[in-house]
């Protein structure tokens, strides 16, 4: 995760790793070398009463010395292949503005960029 600018222990990204295998609207695949993980792919089932909903790629990453080598494209492929055995036609993600390598890496593997949109947080206590 520090990869893409979130720093978290080991620990943490191992309990919430086991939060999220409760809950069947997640999936996370890994890519790994040997007994390393070199990227992973988290994606989310958001089902809705509006729409049919959709499924979000929550987080995406690959190590930077693995950039460039289909990693991150395999992971995605994997993660579209989830949403649409679950019944999710769309499938959707977040990029922040400033990463505009990554956007042209989303292109590539056929996004297409949608409406622009803001954030908002509560953060609850």
């Amino acid at each position: 995760m520090p990869d893409l600018g979130y720093e978290a222990e080991a620990a943490q990204i191992e309990v919430r790793l086991a939060r999220l295998a409760t809950r069947p609207e997640n999936f996370v695949v890994v890519a790994e070398v040997g007994e390393h993980v070199i990227g992973l792919c988290h994606v989310q089932g958001v089902p809705l009463l509006a729409t049919d909903g959709y499924a979000e790629v929550q987080a995406l990453v690959v190590r930077s010395q693995s950039q460039r080598k289909g990693v991150g494209a395999a992971l995605l492929r994997a993660s579209v292949l989830w949403a649409s055995e679950h019944g999710y036609r769309r499938v959707r993600l977040r990029s922040g503005l400033h990463r505009e390598e990554a956007h042209r890496f989303y292109e590539a593997q056929g996004f297409k960029r949608s409406r622009a949109s803001y954030a908002f947080e509560l953060e609850n206590e």
